[in-house]
């Protein structure tokens, strides 16, 4: 009887340590793995807020900081003068050419203008020869200056960098429009955008 009592009781300790080791397995695996099914654009949609909104033809591409990175990047330099004579801004950004957004659109527009919106529902207007960066450019040693020394050929771009670091949030927003070149030319303020939520493409 003392042996049979032993034996139910070894038995009853034996379920209960594979239950134990059971309950810490399951414990410790990995809470979410990525399925065959989920792509890298899903994984960043899942854990990115959506930060731009293209809108074209009553349609809208949502992107994320993410999905932003991995377009083809392009970085240059530039700078704007202000209303008031003063040269700001001026250094290295880094950033996506509109004309890539534009490239990626079906029907792809031909001639077009932009409205931008920023966090703030404020919005500006580009019209094409100003999206493909003819615009005038300033004297860079010169900030009283307010005589363009000519037109440039810049490139409109929606910048996500400065200076190999990401935008100051409280003062330019996560992305803003910038107009650069390898020089580093000096354009009117007027002309850069900042804290942008979404660019509308209006064809022409």
């Amino acid at each position: 009887m003392v042996s049979n009592t032993n034996k139910i009781i070894s038995a009853v300790v034996a379920i209960a340590v594979i239950l134990a080791i059971i309950v810490l397995v399951y414990v410790n695996l990995p809470k979410q793995t990525p399925t065959d099914n989920d792509t890298d654009d899903d994984q960043a949609h899942k854990e990115s807020p959506i930060i731009l909104s293209l809108i074209y033809n009553d349609e809208t591409q949502n992107y994320t900081y993410g999905q932003l990175e991995r377009l083809e990047s392009y970085t240059a330099k530039g700078g704007y003068r202000t209303s008031g004579g003063s040269i700001k801004g001026v250094g290295n950004y880094t950033g996506v050419n509109i004309t890539t957004f534009i490239n990626n659109l079906q029907p792809v527009p031909y001639r077009y203008s932009l409205v931008v919106t920023d966090s703030t529902g404020e919005s500006k207007s580009y019209n094409y020869s100003t999206i493909i960066g003819d615009v005038f450019i300033y004297n860079a040693t010169n900030a009283s200056d307010s005589t363009p020394i000519g037109k440039g050929n810049m490139t409109m771009v929606l910048a996500y960098q400065f200076e190999g670091e990401l935008l100051n949030k409280s003062s330019d927003g996560t992305i803003k429009i910038v107009f650069l070149d390898q020089n580093g030319s000096i354009t009117e303020s007027i002309l850069w955008w900042k804290k942008v939520v979404s660019i509308h493409v209006i064809t022409e």
